[in-house]
């Protein structure tokens, strides 16, 4: 690892993760620390980021993932609110394309993916 991505992974988890425009970001918050890390990087801030494993995968919803779990019959990464639902036993909601993408992937019998599964 170079000292870029050592500074890119400290930036990924202490930045502030928020949504701007409809579209995710990660933000300094002022702090003279991460500002001085988003130049290091040239990055803007806020600085976005691709949705595609980053952002709850109930089709619609723009909040940032904290969980992954079982909902109906589908295994699924989602925010704070909707794994509550889930948890809940609430109704299954409508996943995005990709969710439903990965899951035809997985093996009927052991659930698992195949190695390299691309969606």
């Amino acid at each position: 690892m170079n000292a870029r991505e050592a500074l890119e992974d400290m930036v990924w988890q202490f930045a502030y993760r928020g949504v701007k425009g409809r579209r995710l970001a990660l933000g300094t918050g002022g702090l003279s620390a991460l500002e001085r890390a988003f130049d290091a990087l040239g990055w803007d801030d806020p600085h976005y980021v691709v949705a595609k494993g980053q952002v709850c995968e109930v089709q619609g919803c723009l909040s940032w993932l904290t969980q992954g779990r079982i909902w109906g019959e589908v295994y699924v990464s989602l925010c704070s609110e909707h794994g509550m639902n889930a948890h809940s036993g609430q109704a299954a909601p409508r996943f995005r394309r990709w969710v439903i993408v990965r899951e035809k992937q997985r093996d009927s019998i052991t659930r698992i993916l195949p190695q390299g599964a691309k969606w």
